[in-house]
């Protein structure tokens, strides 16, 4: 996943202003039912009234939240998903019983405002931790909702998971089909700080018309996870509430049982393009962010050992406020790398900003610091570590660390 994200080569179209319910069969809704102090939204429903293949996976943090243990036991018991209840504002995470049968409380709102079956609904929350929901507000909010679903729902649906993210973060795209009937992939996603997923991500919800096996789905979104949601890092902190939810409801004539399906592979790179976007979109809105770094580590004799290296540069505070002060630091990257505790020589490593070499056999060499100095500015930088050692890879990207990002965060709860 590059800092510039391409479609060469790839046969789809990304439909302008494009969002969850691009997708035929999908609706949305949002409002604001009191979460949050701002009067924004801060409640929304994803329907599919005749149901979807449905998959998700989730946070690894041991203080899972609420809403992550019920949604994983919900896909245990059907994957046929009909509704999905989000709420921003509260996380509902280390609330103990109570959070839990604030849970099961919403999914039973639900299923009586949506006449569903209620193994037939997922729920996600995202915010802040240790509060309790208001039911009473979350009942109204579905209520409000539930009476005005949308195909055009989808937008109000993205702003309403918003916490201190800027902007909303959606995209859709056309897979063109010979019997007509477009292959549609929309999606939306929040997060801005406390991300370094180690599953997907913060919050990602997915909508796809194609019918495809639950099985298939299942592989598919496990392995873009691993080359989309888990490339990205603003401060190396995991949340409660993290997961990515896809929903399939068939409504296409294409149909997906295997990797030899016709159109799979077309699906695969939309579908890959999607997640890639949403991770990009995550990173540039990052609190506080005034930049997307990409780190690369190439020629490594580990894969594992890429990945730790690439993180523990994107994760240093020092390299990421010298990127804040458009200071070019190369010293920062060394010792990020040298405190791994993984297998390389330093007399071996050559680091480049861009094109340009500013470290060669692990010691800085001269370069034309005009030039830098304008890269520097640039809203988005890659630097390529390259260990000179084996052939694996590893890139993630990052934001910088700047001093809205401590605003941000210090006066959270405030």
């Amino acid at each position: 996943m590059g800092s510039n994200l391409n479609k060469k080569n790839i046969d789809f179209d990304i439909i302008e202003n494009g969002s969850i319910t691009s997708v035929p069969g999908f609706y949305a809704s949002a409002c604001h039912c009191g979460l949050k102090s701002s009067g924004k939204p801060d409640i929304c429903i994803i329907h599919s009234p005749g149901g979807s293949t449905c998959s998700g996976i989730f946070t690894t943090n041991k203080f899972r939240a609420a809403p992550v243990i019920i949604t994983k036991k919900q896909l245990e018991k059907t994957k046929n998903i009909k509704a999905i209840i989000i709420n921003s504002g509260i996380a509902n995470a280390c609330n103990g019983k109570k959070g839990y049968e604030n849970t099961l409380k919403t999914i039973d709102i639900a299923a009586n405002q949506l006449d569903i079956d209620k193994k037939n609904i997922l729920i996600s929350s995202t915010g802040v931790i240790g509060k309790q929901l208001p039911m009473e507000k979350i009942e109204k909010g579905i209520s409000k909702c539930a009476g005005i679903l949308s195909v055009d729902g989808g937008h109000n649906a993205a702003k309403a998971i918003l916490t201190t993210d800027l902007v909303t973060k959606e995209i859709a795209v056309k897979i063109k089909t010979v019997s007509g009937e477009d292959i549609i992939i929309g999606g939306m996603a929040k997060g801005s700080g406390m991300i370094e997923p180690n599953m997907a991500t913060l919050l990602v919800f997915i909508t796809t018309n194609v019918k495809i096996s639950g099985k298939l789905l299942d592989s598919l979104l496990l392995e873009e996870a691993a080359k989309s949601f888990n490339h990205i890092t603003v401060d190396g902190c995991q949340s409660t509430n993290d997961m990515a939810i896809v929903m399939a409801n068939s409504k296409s004539n294409a149909v997906l049982d295997n990797k030899t399906s016709k159109y799979y592979k077309e699906f695969k790179k939309a579908f890959s393009y999607v997640m890639k976007d949403l991770s990009r979109k995550i990173i540039l809105d990052g609190e506080g962010a005034t930049k997307l770094i990409e780190i690369k580590i190439v020629n490594v004799k580990k894969k594992a050992d890429a990945k730790i290296l690439a993180f523990k540069v994107a994760n240093s505070n020092l390299f990421k406020t010298a990127m804040f002060g458009q200071d070019l630091n190369w010293g920062r990257i060394n010792s990020a790398l040298g405190s791994a505790e993984c297998d390389f020589d330093p007399d071996k490593v050559n680091i480049y900003i861009e094109d340009v070499l500013v470290v060669k056999n692990g010691v800085g060499v001269d370069f034309d610091r005009k030039h830098t100095d304008k890269i520097m500015k640039e809203k988005e930088i890659k630097f390529t570590v390259d260990l000179n050692s084996g052939k694996e890879e590893f890139n993630v990207l990052t934001a910088d660390l700047s001093i809205d990002y401590v605003k941000i965060n210090a006066l959270y709860r405030t």
